[in-house]
């Protein structure tokens, strides 16, 4: 591997996650987020604007959701990045992970020394006249990321390909059970407690969420993920800007690590384990100079995306 530059995070703007915004539009809250990013990295001795970042990088995972195809466009005039480069990164329930992986590249590569890391949806202006309701347009606009052939024709949704995972997992291992899946929504909605931008913080117990309604077998109501609209921003820094900058206490990105999986359920190595996460994983430890057999005393605290809480698991 080439030697790259080191990158630090020296802004980090996070706008409330709601269930939806009915004032304001994906670019609208792409600004919020922007905005609040660049306040942040001021905070710490920056002293920059909008005119200063050379690049963005966005996350916008479905042209559906937002009913804009080409969205990133729209907000790289609205925030004030006309004439400077934009790429869109669109990669399903990994969107966020690959954007950040490409705005590292395009810091420590040396194309940008300021780069917008900049991940929006507002997914429920997906309004169905029928049932009155935004879940069946949402539903299908992340069903069509499944194979459109064969595995949608079937009744393939979100719900039903996680839980095929989980269920082959169970079928092999024992686990996970039911409680042992409740237990990860009541500490997840309970961490929210403390978190002012969360859209759903609840105390819940083991009963609450074995009684929610069933979704998809063994997934409850309370195992699943909620539709979320947002906007959440990096700004990135190579570290001579960082030293130009005078920032204090930036964030060094040590490691990244990415992998895809067999798309096609039924051609991956095990049924029950996505081993694209082990790859992607075993990949940013060895950045970080980190020793995969040790993880655990190297580690201090990992955040999971849990869009169904059987995949803490299994």
């Amino acid at each position: 591997m080439r030697r790259m530059k080191k990158v630090a995070i020296i802004g980090v703007g996070i706008t409330p996650f709601k269930a939806r915004y009915m004032d304001k539009t994906h670019f609208e809250l792409a600004y919020d987020a922007t905005k609040l990013s660049l306040e942040d990295a001021n905070k710490n001795g920056a002293e920059i604007t909008h005119r200063d970042l050379e690049s963005t990088v966005y996350g916008i995972y479905n042209e559906l959701f937002e009913r804009q195809f080409m969205p990133d466009i729209f907000i790289n005039s609205y925030i004030g990045m006309n004439n400077k480069p934009g790429t869109r990164i669109a990669s399903g329930g990994a969107t966020g992970g690959y954007t950040v992986r490409m705005a590292y590249a395009e810091v420590a590569s040396g194309l940008s020394d300021l780069c917008l890391c900049l991940g929006v949806e507002k997914c429920n202006d997906c309004y169905d006249e029928k049932t009155g309701t935004t879940t069946p347009e949402v539903l299908n606009a992340i069903a069509y990321s499944a194979d459109m052939t064969y595995e949608y024709p079937m009744g393939m949704m979100a719900a039903s390909s996680y839980v095929s995972m989980v269920n082959a997992h169970f079928e092999e291992f024992g686990n996970p059970t039911e409680e042992q899946m409740a237990l990860v929504s009541v500490k997840n909605h309970g961490n929210a407690i403390n978190n002012p931008k969360a859209q759903s913080p609840m105390k819940l117990t083991v009963e609450d969420v074995l009684n929610s309604r069933i979704i998809c077998y063994p997934f409850k109501m309370l195992d699943c993920c909620l539709y979320s609209e947002a906007s959440a921003a990096l700004i990135l820094a190579s570290e001579e800007k960082v030293k130009e900058l005078k920032i204090e206490n930036p964030i060094w990105i040590t490691g990244v690590g990415a992998a895809n999986t067999d798309c096609f359920i039924g051609n991956r190595e095990e049924i029950g384990r996505l081993y694209s996460n082990i790859y992607a994983a075993k990949a940013a430890y060895k950045m970080a100079g980190l020793d995969y057999n040790k993880i655990k005393s190297q580690i201090d605290l990992a955040e999971l995306h849990d869009a169904f809480s059987g995949h803490y698991l299994s």
